[in-house]
């Protein structure tokens, strides 16, 4: 799985030299385009598995900057997929990027003591500065980060990477001109207010996003039944052939004469009957696609796949393959 930035559609196959095909399958707020936060090309991040082999792994590769192709979908298939197997996994501490998982004690609850619902800070009404609350600084942290200003840790710490992402928007957005204005790197009064207009955006385009995005999945969804109930179907029709024998007669004679014609190999009248002409337009069609010998003249395995994929495409075509006269 990939995760890779709005630009990418989901779904879209990347091939990664040495490493194989992946999918992007997801987002981030730090996943930016060229251009963005400092990077001049798109930023990919690769899921290198769960775990603590999985930080290993991660841990080990790092970031890299590598060339990869979007390709089509349908060749993706010719090519290997993404595999772990792929990335090494070197000798790395994980315990520095865990938390302590060593319960602590239970607290006895009392009316004075219960936990009470946390608000949510309206970062939009509050300054904030060094000496602002970890709580308040944490929720300046999401908001930036959200918009892929701020990179860092959700800390509660007003550190320089936060002061050069309030900076960065304040640029950006017009809020200043320069690092020599007064308030350069400042959450105040005026970058809140541009703030709020810029993350009101974003969530109005976020909502957009998704809801185009479960638009676009249930079409999909629908059209992959669509496609499933159809080969069905003509899996079916293909079955009622049987595997007629010489001067058989028989509404399955008259169908498999039909599709025949509409394949382009059969242009007599279908009469129903298993006769001559038949077989050999059957055995015409066989020899084009490549079937063994020993199937000619017969309705085999080989024969009905070759027919189910013929007639799936030519439905899609014309839509008719069962409007044929069974009569």
């Amino acid at each position: 799985m990939l995760a890779g930035p709005k630009t990418y559609a989901f779904g879209t196959k990347i091939y990664f030299p040495d490493i194989g095909v992946g999918t992007v399958d997801d987002r981030g707020g730090a996943i930016v385009s060229s251009g963005s936060r400092g990077y001049d090309a798109d930023r990919i991040d690769i899921w290198m598995g769960s775990g603590d082999e999985g930080l290993r792994r991660a841990l080990t590769w790092g970031k890299r900057t590598i060339t990869g192709k979007i390709i089509p979908y349908d060749i993706s298939s010719e090519l290997s997929p993404i595999s772990l197997e792929n990335f090494t996994v070197g000798k790395v501490n994980t315990a520095k990027y865990q938390t302590s998982k060593t319960p602590s004690p239970t607290p006895v609850e009392s009316p004075s003591t219960k936990e009470q619902p946390i608000q949510e800070i309206d970062i939009f009404t509050v300054s904030v500065y060094k000496n602002s609350t970890p709580e308040t600084i944490k929720r300046l942290q999401e908001v930036l980060k959200s918009i892929s200003y701020y990179m860092g840790d959700i800390d509660g710490k007003y550190s320089d990477a936060l002061e050069q992402a309030v900076y960065n928007f304040q640029i950006e957005n017009q809020v200043i001109v320069s690092k020599k204005d007064k308030g350069a790197g400042y959450y105040g009064v005026k970058t809140r207010a541009r703030l709020k207009e810029v993350y009101a955006r974003f969530q109005e385009n976020e909502q957009k996003r998704i809801a185009e995005e479960a638009k676009i999945a249930l079409a999909k969804a629908e059209e992959l039944k669509k496609q499933e109930e159809e080969t069905k179907e003509v899996a079916l029709f293909i079955q009622d052939f049987g595997n007629p024998k010489a001067e058989e007669v028989g509404v399955h004679v008259r169908r498999l004469q039909q599709s025949l014609k509409l394949l382009g190999y059969f242009s007599y009248k279908d009469t129903a009957i298993f006769g001559p002409k038949t077989r050999e337009a059957l055995i015409h069609y066989q020899e084009d696609k490549g079937i063994d010998s020993e199937e000619f003249g017969h309705i085999g395995k080989a024969t009905k796949i070759a027919l189910l994929k013929d007639l799936m495409e030519l439905k899609k075509q014309q839509n008719n393959i069962l409007a044929l006269n069974t009569k």
